[in-house]
């Protein structure tokens, strides 16, 4: 069954906008992710081929096997050619027009539900003006285990997708039995490579100068480190070092060092400390500013998510 009732859409999709926190999203770990396809096909477009200015309900992959499209989002307009692939989400306007003809995949999906039952996103689907298209788009990021948070680019080469593309359009298409579960398999391995692709490719272009600090943060996020402190050990003045830092990983320092921390933070809360502990650790002055700073980032409170952990144990 590839439809829900209104009322299952119309709380699924606001339970999806409502985890949106200011211009970015995290998905949350990549361990507590359960995706959904709601859709997936391959197929061949004429040239000149266009969709929108929209935005969708959901995340879409638009991969080219063969010829040419463009994607207009983000103020830019991205070239896709063979091998190539584009992602955005929900509530970031854009308009996609092939510029031959093209031989592609699609999926829309969405990174976590409690059901894997797809959810088709037309009816979800809306149009907007091309003045809109100079919005900024959602940038989306997976918190990896030890690793750090991991953000997908809304363009790049991936032509080692088409073969795991081509299993997601068959499963979807044939409805065989248990269908729906092996399609949320079959996601968790395209999010498992979109995710190593899109760390190679931050590693590969990161400036040497930067990871000193991002190592710093990531080995010792109790520690309350200051501006002049990251920038002395990247030989940059501190101006320079947070103009430098921001271009590079789309954040500040001090919204980086945040997120070590509630990282942190949720390490010590499944380990048993209490809340008191977990803030004295973390250098917070009260556990009460505490709680907001990890409500904030995380969308729950530190009571919550240990009890979620524990029922998940």
């Amino acid at each position: 069954m590839k439809y829900l009732n209104e009322r299952k859409k119309h709380l699924y999709f606001s339970k999806m906008r409502c985890i949106r926190e200011g211009a970015e999203m995290n998905v949350g770990s990549i361990l507590a992710l359960l995706p959904v396809i709601n859709f997936a096909r391959r197929d061949t477009v004429d040239a000149n081929m266009v969709w929108g200015p929209r935005t969708i309900p959901d995340c879409q992959l638009f991969y080219v096997i063969e010829g040419e499209a463009e994607l207009q989002m983000n103020r830019r307009t991205y070239r896709i050619s063979s091998g190539g692939c584009v992602f955005y989400g929900s509530d970031s306007p854009h308009r996609l027009q092939t510029i031959t003809e093209v031989d592609c995949y699609s999926v829309h999906f969405h990174w976590s539900h409690e059901s894997p039952e797809p959810v088709h996103p037309a009816l979800h689907i809306r149009e907007c003006s091309f003045e809109d298209l100079s919005l900024q788009a959602v940038p989306y990021e997976v918190d990896i285990p030890v690793y750090g948070n991991v953000a997908i680019p809304h363009c790049f080469e991936a032509p080692e997708l088409e073969q795991l593309l081509m299993r997601i359009v068959k499963e979807y298409r044939l409805e065989q039995p248990g269908y729906a579960f092996m399609l949320r398999a079959l996601m968790m391995e395209l999010i498992a490579v979109l995710v190593r692709h899109a760390a190679d490719r931050a590693s590969a272009v990161r400036p040497q100068r930067i990871e000193a600090a991002l190592e710093a943060m990531r080995a010792d996020p109790e520690r309350e480190w200051t501006v002049e402190q990251l920038a002395a050990l990247c030989g940059y003045h501190p101006a320079h070092f947070t103009k430098l830092f921001k271009e590079e990983t789309g954040r500040t320092p001090k919204h980086y060092m945040i997120t070590e921390k509630m990282k942190r933070a949720k390490q010590l809360l499944l380990g048993g400390e209490t809340l008191e502990v977990i803030a004295d650790k973390l250098n917070y002055a009260n556990l009460h500013y505490f709680s907001h700073q990890f409500k904030k980032e995380t969308g729950i409170t530190p009571s919550e998510y240990r009890q979620q952990g524990m029922r998940q144990a």
